[in-house]
């Protein structure tokens, strides 16, 4: 589906729409960047109907080969995908705010009376509810993601790669292996010669040479800025998240022993008990572990600075994966550009299987007993895929069991 034709199978939507479909989505999204990404799945594909699961999983295989948080790269890329640059924007503060505001809270109360305030019950009967939401959003792309047996098997390599090894050179190996298997088995035709490059292709024009300066801007900062001698505490707190997001290959957890040596070791903001704090806050928040950053800047700088240390760690990667996917917009019309495509896309069915099978064993690995996150799972599952219910009521009612059972 190319950038205009989404937009125009759904007719237009306001920019509040968006504003407010992305804000409930960032409500009830925790478990993760995948579950994220299937709430995402369910809303704007089953729901709204505003693009399809194409988009998703290409949105998918471009954030994970990207630095910054996948699941915020995603909802920019599907927001870009939508309404333009400023419908990424949107989308992506939209996702955020919740957990913006619930980290704003957490951190206020942690460092008013010293204590952790986490809903560790409900946590437990969440995270299998989770893992039914994923499996059930990757299900539901296997129409369009597995059209033969080459595509099962990549699907099937790619799950048990990622859930064996995992890594960012393995993401990167597989989304290269299942690019070339699907170069390789497309046969050229006729039909292929005489496609036609569409009008208004994006050129690399003002914006983003705007864009790409801003990018080399924050890394710029980060590697200087303490050579400079800038005293001001908001500049360095956007110079040390802004550069580093752009630094985080590999998930959020990668952003762990960065940010620990930053704002630990070399700038003394946090005492190592104050980070383990952030962390784990961040961890019962429905967004990204990097909301973390929030938390940090309000110890350094009060609100201010908590909104400060948001954009710098989610806007640079947002505005990246917006001017990766509007210059390969440029290949779309290619029959191999789409061949590998098609290839990636089944090898993002895979990984998003892996990513419920790990989280289940990772539940599995930690309960004293098993029938308990088990019965939530399944009866997760019925909700979902027999029933027929949204992940809002699927959430509720297994916090409500972790709360009275786990």
């Amino acid at each position: 589906m190319s950038h205009n034709s989404s937009r125009t199978c759904t007719g237009e939507i306001s920019l509040s729409q968006l504003f407010l479909i992305f804000f409930k989505i960032g409500c009830i999204s925790w478990g993760g960047y995948m579950a994220l990404i299937s709430v995402v799945r369910s809303e704007i594909v089953g729901k709204h109907r505003l693009v399809d699961d194409d988009d998703i999983m290409d949105g998918v295989a471009l954030a994970m080969l990207l630095p910054g948080p996948v699941a915020v790269n995603v909802v920019a890329y599907v927001g870009d995908k939508i309404r333009g640059p400023l419908g990424g924007a949107v989308c992506a503060a939209a996702v955020i705010l919740p957990s913006f505001f619930l980290m704003v809270g957490f951190a206020a109360l942690y460092l008013s009376w010293g204590t952790m305030v986490v809903a560790d019950k409900a946590l437990a009967g969440v995270l299998p509810a989770i893992a039914a939401i994923i499996l059930n959003a990757g299900l539901k792309m296997r129409e369009k993601a597995l059209q033969g047996p080459v595509d099962v098997a990549l699907a099937v390599i790619a799950a048990v790669l990622l859930f064996a090894v995992g890594g960012i050179w393995i993401v990167f190996c597989i989304f290269v292996m299942a690019a070339v298997v699907g170069i390789l088995r497309h046969q050229p035709s006729n039909a292929d010669n005489v496609v036609e490059k569409p009008d208004g292709h994006p050129t690399f024009g003002n914006g983003s040479r705007v864009v790409t300066l801003f990018l080399a801007s924050c890394i710029g900062l980060f590697l200087f800025l303490p050579q400079l001698g800038v005293t001001s505490i908001l500049g360095q707190l956007f110079s040390v998240f802004s550069g580093m997001s752009l630094l985080l290959f590999g998930g959020g957890y990668i952003f762990i022993p960065m940010i620990q040596e930053a704002v630990v070791n070399a700038y003394g903001w946090l005492s190592l008990d104050d980070f383990a704090a952030s962390i784990a806050l961040g961890q019962v928040t429905p967004g990204p572990i990097l909301i973390s950053a929030t938390f940090i800047g309000y110890k350094v700088a009060g609100l201010t600075g908590a909104v400060i240390a948001t954009i710098a760690i989610f806007m640079p990667p947002a505005a990246l994966i917006i001017l990766a996917a509007r210059q390969l917009e440029r290949f779309r019309h290619l029959s191999r550009f789409k061949a590998a495509q098609a290839g990636i896309r089944s090898a993002v069915f895979g990984m998003i299987i892996s990513a419920a099978l790990s989280l289940l064993a990772g539940i599995g690995a930690e309960a004293s007993n098993l029938w308990a996150p088990a019965a939530v799972f399944i009866l997760s599952c019925v909700i979902l895929m027999y029933l027929k219910k949204g992940e809002i009521w699927t959430i509720l009612i297994a916090a409500l069991l972790g709360v009275s059972v786990l």
